[in-house]
């Protein structure tokens, strides 16, 4: 089986060799989970009859991240689709070796699961009860993941005496994409604790959050079956900044939001299949010739009452947020969208320019379905 090795793979191996607990931190495109897959991957191909978890927030999370990465740039031509159980979660490789993907929402899963070896992606997502009730019926080893983006519960074990922490950078991954670090590098002057830690991978700080998790936003599983009101929102984007589209529903006097787009490199016919053309969609306002390309193929597109950031926010925030558990990359920039500050670490009344593609395609909608709480206007 022939893989491309980083010095990060080179380095888990050797640690491995050495204590029970391994915990790999830094910055983005370091390839501290494609390592893992990789020795994972290896270990259920020399040791028959192998059980190995793979978890991370959410069943979604899962597919759009570890699973995928692990098909497509690990297994490759060696993933044999008859050997996958879709609605299991499973791979069972020849030896009797067994991969099983678990969300790791839920602390009933975990009950009286034993593996051999267990992979937490993205750790500071995973609540520490879960982490502490697996890892006690995991066998050889327990492994985790993470960007640092703030001091969180697995800190206390970096001392531990059968614990090892692998610490990279993008530096450390020669198949780094050079695309993706320049963006990296773009945001050093935008965000300087974006660039803390996902460019030099060290701990930041979440400080000044404009969007709480649990007060202003949470995570539900679907959509409503009904709503009072329905619009769709829309932000452009093409080669650095991706476009993103999002469904907004009102029900109850809550606002709902499932993510359906959010990638570059999307010409306006490609955004355009994605659009419900039952509902309007409203746009980004600097964007007219892109507005009026919509409306020609169909789609009931208007642009955005206006653009002001902050009084958009406030009326975000005067009402619970509910965001579905499949839209990954609006979960992400809740979690990360940050009033900016200046050379002292004052907070500014503007948010980092970061973070941001999704809650603007939100703001525009949600500013064009309410003039102020609990009024609609069309």
């Amino acid at each position: 089986m022939e893989m491309f090795y980083t010095p990060v793979f080179n380095q888990l191996v050797e640690e491995a060799k050495k204590n029970r607990y391994l915990i790999l931190y830094g910055g983005s495109s370091s390839s501290k989970t494609i390592s893992v897959l990789q020795y994972l991957t290896l270990y259920a191909l020399k040791y028959p009859n192998k059980r190995i978890t793979l978890t991370a927030e959410s069943l979604p999370v899962i597919k759009k991240t570890i699973f995928i990465d692990w098909v497509t740039i690990v297994m490759g031509d060696l993933f044999d689709i008859n050997s996958f159980n879709k609605s299991e979660m499973t791979y069972k490789f020849p030896n009797g070796s067994i991969f099983q993907f678990i969300p790791g929402d839920n602390p009933n899963r975990f009950h009286g699961l034993r593996q051999d070896i267990i992979y937490f992606d993205e750790l500071y997502n995973i609540h520490e009860s879960i982490y502490r009730q697996a890892s006690i019926r995991t066998k050889h080893k327990v492994i985790s993941s993470f960007n640092p983006t703030s001091v969180f519960w697995i800190k206390g074990d970096f001392d531990d005496d059968d614990t090892s922490v692998l610490h990279s950078t993008y530096k450390d991954n020669p198949a780094a994409p050079s695309s993706v670090v320049g963006a990296l590098k773009k945001m050093i002057e935008k965000d300087a604790n974006f660039a803390r830690v996902y460019l030099d991978g060290q701990w930041g700080n979440l400080k000044g959050l404009i969007f709480k998790e649990g007060v202003n936003w949470s995570v539900v599983d679907k959509m409503p079956a009904t709503c009072a009101k329905r619009v769709q929102g829309l932000d452009f984007g093409f080669s650095v900044d991706p476009a993103a589209l999002v469904d907004i529903r009102y029900s109850n006097g809550e606002v709902y939001i499932d993510e359906i787009l959010y990638q570059t490199g999307q010409l306006n016919s490609d955004i355009n299949v994605y659009i419900d053309k039952n509902v309007k969609v409203v746009c980004d306002s600097a964007e007219p010739k892109s507005i009026a390309e919509l409306v020609k193929l169909g789609a009931k597109a208007i642009k955005a009452p206006d653009k002001e950031i902050n009084s958009g926010l406030q009326l975000m925030k005067e009402f619970k947020i509910n965001i579905t558990q499949n839209s990954t990359n609006l979960i992400k920039e809740f979690r990360n969208y940050k009033w900016a500050e200046d050379k002292n670490g004052e907070q500014l009344n503007k948010p980092v320019d970061a973070w941001n593609h999704g809650i603007d395609a939100i703001r525009y909608a949600v500013r064009y379905l309410f003039h102020q709480k609990n009024i609609f206007f069309s």
